[in-house]
């Protein structure tokens, strides 16, 4: 019996990022009554592996329908090219200045020829006495691969902010 098999499509990851980098800047040109933000940040990324020095470029659209949309360039040590993460986060507890937030996105590895891998994220920000700046706790995990978890501790600057 000759069966002839039918090759699974792959998918072209860099029209898939092309997409949604548009997508991003769609919701960054939307309202131009709310903030769009761009920050750098540095600080310490943990997870199962060992702690490793971290330096972050990371942008945010206006607030659309309660949520932003974001995505952050990570670099550690080790990385020529960035990590990429996009997501979409809602805030869920403000006090004060200070707010943390649920969301989902996506995780872009470089060792993984930038395969997205599914993400729940949550952030916590909290303004410091510094002027346009903040102390921020970053927690991920990969449900679908193992349940990998990492937490980035950093300080930010806000280098560009539009209302």
């Amino acid at each position: 019996m000759n069966i002839k098999r039918t090759p699974i499509p792959r998918w072209n990851w860099g029209v898939v990022r092309a997409v949604l980098g548009a997508g991003l800047l769609w919701l960054a040109s939307v309202s131009d009554g709310q903030a769009q933000f761009v920050t750098v940040g540095v600080g310490v990324l943990m997870s199962q592996r060992s702690p490793k020095g971290v330096a972050e470029l990371h942008g945010e659209t206006p607030p659309f329908a309660g949520a932003r949309a974001y995505l952050t360039m990570s670099w550690t040590d080790q990385s020529a090219r960035p990590t990429l993460i996009t997501a979409v986060e809602r805030p869920v507890l403000h006090v004060g200045r200070a707010f943390a937030g649920l969301g989902a996105g996506l995780l872009w590895l470089e060792a993984n020829d930038y395969r997205p891998y599914p993400i729940l994220v949550s952030s916590m920000v909290v303004p410091l006495p510094v002027p346009r700046t903040s102390f921020v706790v970053i927690g991920s995990v990969q449900p679908f691969q193992e349940f990998d978890w990492s937490v980035v501790l950093k300080v930010g600057v806000t280098i560009w902010f539009v209302r």
